[in-house]
């Protein structure tokens, strides 16, 4: 049996609702009030450990043979590397591979902001990958910043840059009794959670076996298919 069901969705704090066929016989309705788990308090389970300090996070964990890798980050607004020697890091002690512009994704020769990523480290210990950082030759050309963010966008300053679009947009603006065209601009927004951003990659037999730390798991794993 075909039944007709209104629904409500909200993107963004804007509600729309929808309308659904649904081919199937009707549901049994439940009572009025709470259930046994739906309709009542949830206690959070590592609530009480995160608060003693006593949970464990990603950078609490220890695996055999785990390396640790450090970053060498730019000290300029923007800056490109003019010169690079991994030589003396590579032949610290502790240390199992190194890394300079081109070598890897988001290791590039143009630091397109203070802190970005030119070089890395990766050794048995965390202390001996950024005694490994400190050997880095490095011959840094500082370039003019670019601090106009439509600028930034069109040069390709800024990679990760995101369009939004729903609905019929041109219809509905050639449609409407009036328009309103403007430019709005925010700050950017970051939550600030008690873990620190890490992540640990190890072999399991054939399987890769992550831990990060990250709310977006979803897009975590089509980057690590991807990749």
């Amino acid at each position: 049996m075909a039944r007709l069901i209104k629904t409500e969705t909200e993107i963004e704090g804007r509600f729309e609702e929808v309308w659904l066929v649904v081919e199937e016989d009707a549901l049994e309705q439940w009572p009025g009030g709470p259930r046994e788990v739906v309709g009542r308090p949830a206690a959070r389970a590592d609530g009480l450990a995160r608060a003693r300090g006593q949970a464990l996070f990603t950078a609490d964990l220890r695996f055999p043979g785990m390396l640790h890798t450090a970053v060498l980050r730019s000290p300029h607004a923007r800056a490109r590397v003019a010169r690079i020697d991994l030589t003396a890091a590579l032949a610290a002690p502790g240390v199992r591979g190194a890394i300079g512009p081109g070598d890897a994704e988001m290791v590039d020769e143009t630091c397109e902001y203070e802190g970005a990523g030119a070089a890395a480290v990766c050794a048995d210990t965390l202390e001996q990958a950024r005694a490994a950082i400190e050997l880095i030759e490095i011959e840094w050309e500082p370039l003019d910043a670019v601090l106009d963010p439509v600028a930034a966008v069109e040069q390709g300053s800024i990679l990760d840059t995101r369009a939004r679009e729903r609905g019929e947009v041109e219809r509905g603006l050639a449609e409407a009794d009036a328009t309103v065209s403007a430019t709005f601009h925010t700050q950017t927004v970051l939550h600030n959670s008690m873990e620190t951003h890490q992540t640990i990659a190890r072999w399991v037999g054939g399987s890769l076996e992550v831990h990060t730390s990250t709310q977006y798991i979803w897009g975590v794993r089509d980057q690590l298919a991807t990749a």
